[in-house]
């Protein structure tokens, strides 16, 4: 019942917890998408504001050209005293013919239209008489009133389509009054599209923008706006103010299908909302079935546990009681009551101590209890300890990797018993081995220590005696002698035999402690200014007898004067192991220690004839106990540590180690440290020494 509860609040929980997650995402998103979409609203308005600002800009350049060529005729008509003459008409001819976009000109001498301009579209509007159009005559009457242009629009023209008119007035002077005369009107009207075309928005095309140029009347209330009468935000047009010809002008504009309701982004904002929830109810759910597998799992082991003959305790890395089995308590009765979960193993053992029969006076419980958390804290073999007089039980604890600590407590009172039986004949049996021991164990330590002779058995004391023996009655028959020399030859070649084995390993157990060394940090270098080649010169002499034994030329040649601070052991010890590889996998030809001077740096080459190695098993040989033949059976024996230890040395002397090889063609090594000051201010033209010892077999 109790679990069947547990199941049903915990699938609850889910539940609660995904509808928790779902919705926290979604809000997330949502608000991510809306701060997405604003900028991206606020990014395409500020262009079209941009836009805006250039089409007014174009707007008051256009008419202020307009009206410069208004002035250009007026001016003619003050020389001609009013007269339209052929100047005047050459003036309109080349405005239109350059600006394609100014649909009409007319001239209203008195307001009266007596010239259109072209004669072939505008011959109607001759004979116009402003004050009987009172839609025009607003705009006339204004340019009058201010004696300066006004712009009227936008209005139908006379083709129907929509545009702005110029209205100029005109005022000649008059020779004998102070004032001028009211001379007449120019009308110049101008297609609206081709004012608010820009270089990137094109205001004019109907099917992208509405847009709109109204003037602001004196009272200050824009007398249109841009769009249909729709208020919401998708349909509030980008607003801007200018002056021109001396009055307020308002440009409006939004896109025909109103402001982007989402960005570009929006669809991958969602995605990625999506995915998230997506992925923490796969997360939460993955958590879920670990938290039900955890669950299983507790429950089979508390049950496994149950079910094991023996006594078990486990305790956590805080040394709590976590799981405590049934065989447990029954060898523990006394107080089994008072153990509990969460208890110390300190508490455990001082009430263990206290109700239990224990194995010590009480003056010693302290001691005692410290000696058993130590060996709680810090398991090792199996001890046993007595619970009773009748019941003994074995203990073995052991650290987990997470730190926590199992024990299991094993009867072992009939085992006890039994060796209580087999004591008393095994302690006869003991006394009879300790005093074989003691007997063998002296003449075995002559027996090692006399061994040691064997390789030079000519020079025991023995073999010169018995030489001078046979050699009392007269020189021995060649017979003797030779025979008394193969047994002498044989001797000292089976001591030479353990010898090398011997050195062998030594060299191999070298191998080792140094790299344990160097991998740990803890090799220290002797640092001395050394004479590199005399040093170079000693290690080619000393393994002149190994290239010879496989009948390889091993040859030197360095500067004489070059010198640098290292490690004489730890310099001397690199170079015997690049030339010992390279006479290990040289089978016929040469090999040659080459030392040089660099831009600073001492520069060793030891270059073979040898195998060689392939490009992809470079690294390789570096690496320790590694070999380019891996298998158990190779040729070439050894750890495979003299290259790795060499290149760590290398690079504890501020060098380094690399090689080049090809195969079939042989091997070369290059080590590289920096060499002393002393060194990089020798003299221009220092000696070279070379050492050569060819195969003489």
């Amino acid at each position: 019942m109790i679990d069947s509860v547990k199941n049903y609040l915990a699938s609850k929980s889910f539940l609660l917890m995904a509808v928790i997650v779902i919705g926290s995402v979604s809000g997330i998103g949502y608000t991510i998408i809306k701060l997405d979409r604003d900028s991206h609203l606020a990014s395409v308005k500020r262009d079209v504001e941009n836009g805006l600002y250039a089409t007014a800009e174009q707007v008051q350049q256009r008419f202020f050209e307009t009206v410069l060529t208004a002035k250009r005729i007026e001016n003619i008509l003050s020389i001609s005293g009013g007269a339209v003459d052929t100047q005047v008409v050459n003036i309109v001819t080349k405005l239109q013919k350059d600006s394609p976009t100014i649909v009409a000109v007319a001239l209203a001498p008195g307001l009266e239209v007596t010239h259109s301009f072209p004669l072939s579209d505008d011959e109607t509007a001759i004979g116009l008489k402003y004050w009987q159009v009172p839609e025009q005559m607003a705009s006339v009457a204004r340019a009058y009133r201010g004696q300066s242009a006004v712009v009227d629009g936008p209005l139908s023209l006379l083709g129907g389509e929509m545009g702005y008119i110029l209205r100029y007035p005109v005022f000649l002077p008059l020779p004998d009054r102070d004032r001028d005369r009211f001379w007449g009107i120019i009308s110049i009207a101008i297609r609206a599209d081709s004012l608010f075309s820009s270089e990137r928005h094109d205001f004019g095309d109907a099917s992208k923008y509405l847009f709109e140029l109204n003037e602001i009347p004196a009272s200050g209330v824009p007398v249109a706006t841009a769009g249909n009468g729709n208020q919401s935000w998708r349909f509030e047009p980008v607003v801007v103010d200018f002056s021109m010809l001396g009055n307020r002008w308002q440009a409006l504009a939004r896109p025909t299908a109103g402001w982007p309701s989402y960005s570009p982004q929006s669809s991958y904002l969602v995605a990625f909302s999506l995915f998230s929830a997506v992925v923490l109810l796969v997360v939460l759910s993955a958590y879920r079935r670990l938290a039900l597998k955890k669950d299983d799992a507790h429950a089979l082991l508390a049950e496994a546990v149950g079910c094991i003959s023996e006594g078990f305790i486990a305790f956590d890395d805080k040394e709590r009681l976590m799981i405590v089995n049934q065989k447990y308590l029954d060898y523990h009765a006394n107080i089994a009551d008072l153990v509990v979960p969460g208890m110390t193993m300190d508490e455990l053992v001082r009430i263990a101590a206290t109700h239990q029969a224990a194995p010590f006076v009480p003056e010693d419980r302290e001691a005692w209890i410290a000696d058993r958390m130590e060996n709680f804290r810090n398991p090792g073999e199996s001890f046993l300890q007595q619970i009773s007089d009748d019941l003994w039980l074995k203990v073995t604890e052991a650290k987990t990797p997470h730190g926590y600590t199992v024990g299991i407590w094993t009867d072992v009172s009939a085992e006890k018993h039994a060796q209580g039986v087999a004591e008393a004949a095994d302690r006869e049996k003991t006394d009879f081995l300790n005093n074989v021991s003691h007997e063998l164990r002296t003449p075995l330590t002559v027996i090692f220590g006399r061994a040691t002779f064997m390789r030079n058995s000519e020079r025991l004391p023995q073999s010169k005696k018995l030489t001078k023996a046979i050699s009392a009655d007269g020189p021995p028959t060649p017979a003797v002698t030779t025979a008394i020399n193969k047994y002498q030859d044989f001797i000292s070649e089976q001591g030479a035999g353990i010898a090398d084995s011997a050195q062998h390993m030594i060299r191999l157990v070298e191998d080792l402690l140094d790299w344990t060394k160097v991998a740990r940090g803890k090799l220290e270098l002797d640092m001395q200014l050394l004479q590199l080649d005399e040093l170079a010169a000693s290690v080619v002499e000393d393994l002149q007898p190994n290239a010879e034994a496989k009948g390889l030329d091993l040859s030197y040649a360095g500067d004489s004067s070059a010198e640098a601070m290292a490690d004489k052991v730890r310099l001397k010890q690199i170079l015997y192991n690049l030339i010992n590889n390279a006479i290990k996998f040289t089978d016929k030809g040469s090999i040659h220690l080459e030392m040089t001077r660099e831009n600073g740096q001492i520069v060793f080459n030891v270059t073979d004839t040898g195998h060689g190695i392939s490009e992809e098993n470079l690294e390789r040989v570096f690496q320790r106990f590694q070999q380019v033949d891996g298998s158990m059976s190779r040729k070439s024996g050894g750890l495979g540590l003299g290259l790795a230890i060499s290149e760590q040395l290398a690079a504890l002397h501020g060098g380094t180690l690399s090689l080049t090889s090809k195969i079939g063609r042989g091997s070369t090594f290059t080590l590289k440290m920096p060499s002393s000051e002393r060194a990089d201010q020798g003299s221009e033209g220092a000696g070279q020494t070379s050492i050569t010892i060819e195969n003489v077999a």
